[in-house]
């Protein structure tokens, strides 16, 4: 443990227990055991590739219509007791995924799961910023949302690891699996909690109405467009890239992989996303943020391309894969820090949910036709991801951030 630390980014930042344990709570979530089968079980249940999409459409949703007034709630009770109530919901959404069959029940595992993430989105973040002192924020923000997502990974990881022999057996066996890390994410938000500080949304002593609320975020966003700018991206790049754990699965049937190895092999390829991720700081420094989103689309819209004639190679297809979910990770944690950066203490989770808003419009309308490739074909999918990702890699170049001089104050 002390060895891996050291290649922990921001490791000192675990000695606070609010942010110990909002990485904890994060890593649990993310842990899943049923992601390199999930294909095998939806369809055992009843949906093909259009409607598992439309589940991700109908998440989008969800979160779309929940995040703002959970955000504007969480500015009244707490981050840490909305954290909490997200962890309770999604342990219920968990539950009922388990038992579904049929679209209307997943529909219903989905709301849950996007009210459950609507809650969690944006306070995280705030009560990050809220934990670090006010003087360290820009020296060790960008440290503590790279540490979140190293967390989220190395859930990820475990859960590709040791997933698949599981589902192997019964995909329904994984699915059951993940009801207990759900569960200690929930018992670790006990603990954030206990240790969180207190929101700190007041004016004279007085807690600030709804609408003054509102008001602030909306002017952040309308001063600044490049939020939602960068919003938007973020959420485009995350549908398309986040595929590969859908369409992994058909591509590595076709090259004739054993559906026991799925997992091993992909959490081979997450394992070399975390070990980027735990560096990523460095790169960051290196490349500059523009350059940095640019590459992040541009090299996993390659790999999507040349997925069609990766027929029967093991070793090529899964070089293609491992290529889309390694690179693809960068973009979060610096979007993050891009926009935290950005905006007031005094709406930080309220603006932040307003921009998770149109980002999940976004992602809604693109979840269906994500889908629809699918079912006609994995070559569309390959083309037509690759494309997509391609002129999103553009896109980041014309960004309005920073340059990289100024980035590092040169």
């Amino acid at each position: 443990m002390s060895f891996f630390r050291r290649f922990v980014p921001g490791r000192s930042l675990l000695s606070m227990p609010t942010l110990r344990w909002l990485v904890i709570s994060r890593f649990f979530s993310n842990l899943f055991f049923y992601s390199t089968t999930l294909v095998l079980f939806q369809q055992q249940r009843g949906l093909n590739f259009t409607e598992m999409f439309l589940m991700e459409a109908i998440l989008s949703a969800s979160i779309w219509l929940a995040d703002v007034p959970t955000s504007i709630w969480s500015e009244r009770i707490g981050y840490s007791r909305m954290i909490l109530l997200g962890r309770a919901i999604g342990l219920v959404g968990m539950l009922v995924f388990v038992l579904a069959h049929g679209f209307w029940l997943f529909a219903c595992a989905e709301v849950l799961g996007g009210v459950a993430f609507a809650c969690v989105s944006g306070c995280e973040s705030a009560l990050v910023y809220a934990a670090l002192p006010a003087h360290e924020r820009s020296r060790q923000g960008g440290e503590a949302f790279a540490l979140l997502a190293s967390a989220s990974s190395a859930g990820f990881f475990l859960g590709l690891l040791t997933g698949s022999f599981l589902g192997a057996a019964s995909p329904l066996l994984a699915v059951m699996a993940s009801l207990v890390p759900s569960l200690f994410a929930f018992l670790a938000a006990f603990r954030i909690w206990h240790y969180a500080p207190a929101s700190r949304i007041t004016e004279s002593s007085e807690q600030v109405q709804v609408r003054q609320v509102l008001q602030r975020a909306w002017k952040t966003v309308r001063s600044q467009p490049v939020l939602t700018l960068l919003s938007l991206w973020g959420s485009a790049n995350f549908a398309l890239t986040n595929a590969v754990f859908w369409y992994n699965q058909p591509y590595f049937q076709r090259a004739g992989i054993p559906v026991a190895l799925f997992g091993p092999l992909t959490a081979a390829a997450l394992g070399l996303q975390l070990l980027i991720l735990l560096r990523l700081a460095a790169i960051h420094k290196l490349l500059g943020t523009r350059l940095l989103l640019a590459c992040s689309c541009f090299f996993p819209g390659l790999c999507y391309l040349l997925l069609p004639w990766a027929t029967h190679s093991w070793l090529f297809t899964l070089l293609l894969i491992a290529g889309v979910i390694i690179i693809s990770a960068w973009q979060e944690p610096v979007i993050a820090q891009e926009v935290n950066r950005r905006i007031a203490d005094t709406t930080r989770a309220t603006t932040l949910s307003a921009l998770s808003l149109v980002g999940s419009l976004g992602k809604s309308t693109l979840d269906p036709l994500i889908g629809r490739l699918g079912d006609s074909g994995l070559a569309w999918v390959g083309i037509g991801l690759g494309g997509a990702l391609l002129l999103l890699s553009i896109v980041a170049l014309l960004l309005p951030l920073r340059s990289h001089r100024q980035e590092h104050g040169q």
